[in-house]
């Protein structure tokens, strides 16, 4: 894991960083499977002085990601949905709980993309969507960026020993395999 953090770091110059947590953030919204923290926490690490500003593009390029999802949600409901599912049942919840569902989205690790198409599914009040994805989402990246201002160099080196521990351990594995497999092959041949 901590060759693929370096590996990461090494792409993330600070001229391109908020295009890559731009990109992230907008596409995780609607169909990227993976989180921005992928990108923002090696952005972090290396630029920890920048932990608001990365929270803040990251919040807001996820609150217009999470338009886009309303809009597929939107047309999907329209187009396709209706002709297989009968969504009666669930309008009332989300009528009700709907702005609760986007905040909750937002800030837990859920993925975001079913709350945003869903939210366009069910028609919740636009400018709901856009508050609640804003002030979620940034709650979020805010605390995951601020534990990595304080606690990412210090997780850089526990890494580090866990990967040299384990590479101790798998020559160590590796060893009596091959010491073992020597003693049954002279012995028991």
């Amino acid at each position: 894991m901590f060759n693929k953090i370096r590996v990461m770091e090494k792409y993330l110059s600070e001229k391109l960083i908020a295009f890559y947590i731009s990109v992230f953030a907008i596409s995780e919204s609607v169909f990227n499977p993976f989180p921005v923290e992928f990108i923002l926490i090696p952005s972090i690490v290396r630029y920890p002085h920048k932990y608001i500003k990365y929270a803040f593009l990251a919040a807001s390029m996820s609150t217009i990601g999470a338009i886009f999802g309303y809009i597929l949600g939107y047309h999907l409901e329209e187009k396709i949905i209706k002709s297989f599912v009968d969504l009666s049942e669930f309008i009332p919840t989300y009528e009700r709980y709907g702005a609760l569902i986007i905040l909750i989205g937002a800030i837990t690790p859920l993925p975001f993309k079913l709350v945003t198409v869903a939210s366009g599914v069910f028609k919740i009040n636009f400018i709901y969507l856009l508050i609640y994805s804003f002030v979620g989402r940034y709650i979020r990246y805010q605390i995951i960026t601020l534990l990595t201002y304080y606690y990412g160099s210090k997780m850089i080196n526990v890494f580090q020993k866990i990967n040299n521990f384990s590479t101790k351990i798998k020559y160590t594995i590796l060893s009596i395999c091959l010491f073992l497999g020597l003693y049954f092959y002279i012995f028991l041949i």
